[in-house]
């Protein structure tokens, strides 16, 4: 092997690793009354988008101190939104 190449370990499995921990995904989830890691839908604001469906994913933690107005960055069936944007959500 040439000193400008890498050996990179492909056969390896590639898993995702949560942006948060349960726990404290847990937490984030009552302050901000939202169903994160469950199955729900999510009606956004407006008539551009229709509900979807899926897990309820945190992409990022807020900053501490915990402000419950401030904005989460998500996601669900790969779409990623802003908490704003939702108008109501059920869990399923």
């Amino acid at each position: 092997m040439s000193e400008h190449q890498t050996s990179l370990p492909l056969d390896t499995d590639y898993s995702t690793a949560p942006a948060v921990v349960p726990e404290l995904r847990d937490e984030i989830a009552r302050a901000w009354g939202l169903p994160l890691g469950e199955r729900a839908e999510i009606c956004f604001r407006g008539s551009q988008r229709a509900a979807i469906t899926g897990i309820l994913e945190l992409l990022s933690s807020p900053d501490c101190p915990w402000n419950p107005r401030q904005p989460l960055q998500l996601r669900i069936a790969g779409f990623i939104f802003s908490s704003r944007e939702i108008e109501r959500w059920t869990r399923l």
